[in-house]
């Protein structure tokens, strides 16, 4: 394993024994994607200062705020890496509420678009941007009601950022979708495909040569014997490595080996992570170590933006959908 491949894993996995040893915030994955952030930001985790912060996120968000719920971790997080972390969060309420036009109920996926927004430096932008996403919004929702969810609330808002049209936009989206379901005829569900259209889209370039770019990275990761996830961020994550600057073969074993590796360290095995899920991370922490050396070409930003918010999702879901089982449990 290359060493700038290793720093970071090994990063990862420190981090990650350093979060959950003094915060208990209940679902170990959500632990994964806060230790995340810092690594992402080559940071050591500081344990003083998330206490700091999360006593800043208690006083400036409601006992019951979804500020303090399934995506605490990832908020106080970074939040520790802020030069003033109640203004952080003040001004990611400020946009939250921009997004969300102070509706009753709280959605942690519009929160992710916020701090997508706020760390963007767009905070300035925030009431143009909200308009471009609700209107890309519910045209997805017109042409694929059953397929537009929550899920796709933080790359409409991605999306709503890029220096495309809306209607640019929603065509590449819905060319992605179409030639890949009946041209291609790759067998992907019809979410995942949606989904991966959304990722591609925010990077310039032919919508067509990408997504055939993502399929012959998905069927050399087939032919290693690999097993790749199909779930909407699992499969969309591929779309974030298509330009990396090394042949697939190098990167498939890169990935691998550091999933390997993941396998054998505490807290990354077992019941934590299924094979599938680590695969995921492995890649993001590959993809990032190229990006820090250059070799990724043209988007590295907003593919390590996208890295992260496919991070956070997959926790903020695993643990929405633990929360939904365990209150079926207990009222049945």
């Amino acid at each position: 394993m290359k060493e700038s491949i290793k720093n970071k894993v090994d990063l990862l996995v420190s981090n990650k024994e350093k979060i959950e040893k003094e915060f208990k915030w209940g679902y170990s994955l959500m632990n994964i994607a806060a230790a995340l952030v810092f690594t992402g930001a080559n940071k050591e985790v500081d344990i003083d200062r998330l206490k700091e912060c999360k006593t800043v996120l208690k006083k400036n968000t409601g006992t019951f705020s979804s500020f303090q719920s399934d995506s605490e971790a990832v908020i106080v997080s970074k939040m520790a890496l802020a030069d003033n972390p109640e203004q952080y969060i003040n001004d990611v309420k400020a946009i939250y509420d921009i997004l969300n036009k102070k509706r009753t109920f709280d959605n942690p996926y519009l929160i992710q678009g916020a701090i997508c927004i706020y760390e963007a430096g767009r905070i300035n932008e925030a009431e143009a941007i909200a308009e471009k996403y609700r209107e890309l919004y519910k045209m997805m929702e017109k042409k694929h009601p059953i397929l537009t969810s929550s899920d796709d609330i933080v790359y409409v808002v991605l999306l709503a950022m890029a220096d495309k049209d809306v209607d640019t936009i929603f065509n590449e989206i819905e060319d992605c979708y179409t030639y890949l379901k009946k041209d291609v005829k790759l067998k992907v569900g019809n979410n995942e495909l949606q989904g991966l259209g959304e990722i591609l889209a925010l990077t310039s370039g032919n919508i067509r040569e990408k997504s055939d770019k993502v399929v012959n990275l998905y069927n050399n990761i087939l032919g290693h014997g690999v097993k790749w996830g199909k779930e909407h961020n699992e499969f969309g994550s591929l779309g974030t490595l298509i330009d990396i600057n090394v042949n697939n073969d190098t990167l498939i074993d890169e990935i691998v080996e550091v999933s390997d590796y993941l396998k054998n360290s505490k807290g990354f095995s077992g019941w934590i992570l299924d094979n599938k899920q680590r695969l995921m991370f492995s890649a993001m922490l590959v993809g990032d170590s190229y990006s820090e050396n250059g070799s990724i070409m043209g988007s590295s930003a907003v593919n390590s933006t996208v890295a992260m918010v496919i991070a956070e999702e997959v926790a903020l879901m695993i643990c929405m959908m633990a929360c939904v089982t365990a209150a079926t449990t207990v009222n049945n």
